[in-house]
């Protein structure tokens, strides 16, 4: 049934909402209803949903399974202080604890990525008590609290920099613009050596850890080579840093794996999850190695940190998606959509670069594939009349700053529905080039 709001609410969000200019967004949907890969908005309009609601519903929204767990243990019990279990927070332990990669058997949860980033870098200060520096990406996006967006890559005009701590930003390769011509193998060693330099070098201070998401999330979906991974693992070793890898994007089948650390075989020392895990309801947190010290009393602790809501749906979820093995249908479609887009970049000379694995598929757009400058007008555009044509595209960055379109359904999305989906980028594609728009 489609909701239908009355004009005078429907006005509300011109005026109302802190994190809009005034005025509001002219573009943006009031969603009503939500199932699979879909979508409705408030005029009755049916979209394919090709951002999972900023990745979150791996599974797909609404599925009956979830909707059903949650509904069942709201009847039971809706809040707990985190000093109790509940079955939930049991059940949920168990089946996390027996998918993770290792020994990464210690949990702890709270509501969002932000929360479980900033939970990390603490436990990793908790266990290296005489060090005084994280390091992270250049490109690296972890959050926006005031902590993680320091963490992050530059946000233009930063008003909050006064009270954010400092982190050193340390260059990584990347396939697509390498330094100096070298090829990949090349750039990964020289991004290894500097990395150990400025542990060595360049930091007054012990490093506690080195925070890296396995494939860079709004900093442009780069893939980095396993042997890149594989040399960060070695250095914190070498070095008895920690190894802190950020799977909230990444996680819970989104590469075909359950996790990145499953797909590229590496073993960190603390990894954050959140968005897929929760089947559509808030929930994220971290799993750590069995070597680490906990925290001490009153050192990180949520009022809704164990909501056992998101808990009982979280475990609905994740055995949904194990049960519907959709890893494999991940690496099925994904497939499908780097194919489909490699066989478009062809004739759409707009499509600079494909990426994968799984379905963390994405495709950087670029006004000359020699220069390999940033087309990021056309990206807005093909955001914009994605939406005109039912279908809802990923961007990357905000503000207008990325030139990357994520092709990211959920899990369970149909051959179908990602032939529809491409055959609209197909066409928007083809409409820029006609009017010069890059």
């Amino acid at each position: 049934m489609t909701v239908m709001l009355d004009p005078e609410i429907a006005n509300i969000g011109k005026t109302s909402f802190i994190h809009e200019p005034r005025g509001g967004d002219p573009g943006k949907l009031t969603l009503t209803k939500a199932q699979g890969t879909y979508v409705w908005d408030d005029k009755g309009r049916k979209y394919l949903d090709f951002t999972s609601q900023a990745w979150s519903n791996n599974l797909g929204a609404n599925d009956p399974r979830v909707i059903e767990a949650a509904i069942a243990q709201t009847r039971e019990l809706t809040h707990a202080r985190p000093n109790f279990n509940t079955p939930a927070l049991l059940e949920l332990t168990a089946l996390l604890r027996s998918i993770t990669p290792g020994d990464l058997n210690r949990i702890g949860y709270c509501l969002h990525g932000s929360s479980a980033v900033e939970m990390a870098m603490k436990l990793a200060f908790r266990n290296r008590p005489d060090a005084k520096h994280i390091l992270v990406l250049q490109d690296a996006y972890h959050g926006r609290s005031i902590t993680t967006m320091a963490a992050s890559w530059p946000h233009p005009k930063n008003p909050f920099s006064a009270i954010s701590p400092t982190f050193h930003r340390v260059p990584h390769p990347d396939e697509y613009r390498p330094r100096m011509g070298m090829s990949i193998e090349q750039e990964v060693e020289l991004c290894l050596s500097l990395m150990e330099d400025t542990i060595t070098r360049g930091v007054d201070g012990g490093v506690a850890a080195i925070m890296v998401e396995p494939i860079m999330g709004n900093g442009g979906h780069i893939v980095h080579p396993k042997s890149y991974h594989q040399g960060l693992r070695d250095i914190c070793d070498r070095h008895g840093i920690l190894l802190i890898w950020d799977e909230i994007q990444s996680g819970f089948g989104r590469t075909g794996a359950m996790f990145a650390a499953d797909h590229y075989g590496i073993q960190p020392d603390i990894m954050t999850f959140g968005k897929g895990v929760g089947g559509g309801f808030p929930l994220a947190g971290i799993f750590a190695s069995d070597k680490l010290d906990e925290f001490q009393g009153g050192e990180d602790q949520l009022t809704f940190g164990h909501f056992p809501i998101s808990m009982a749906a979280a475990v609905a979820c994740v055995k949904a998606i194990i049960a519907d093995d959709l890893c494999t249908n991940a690496r099925r479609l994904g497939d499908f959509a780097t194919q489909r887009l490699g066989e478009m970049s062809e004739r759409r000379k707009l499509i600079g670069h494909i990426r994968g694995p799984g379905l963390f598929v994405s495709c950087e757009l670029v006004k000359d594939r020699v220069t390999k400058e940033p087309a990021m007008r056309a990206a807005s555009e093909v955001y914009r009349r994605g939406i005109g044509k039912g279908v809802i595209f990923g961007e990357s960055r905000y503000l207008g700053l990325g030139n990357l379109i994520k092709v990211k359904p959920p899990l369970d999305c149909s051959i179908e529905d990602m032939s529809t989906a491409l055959d609209v980028f197909d066409t928007i594609l083809g409409e820029l080039e006609a009017e010069g728009i890059a």
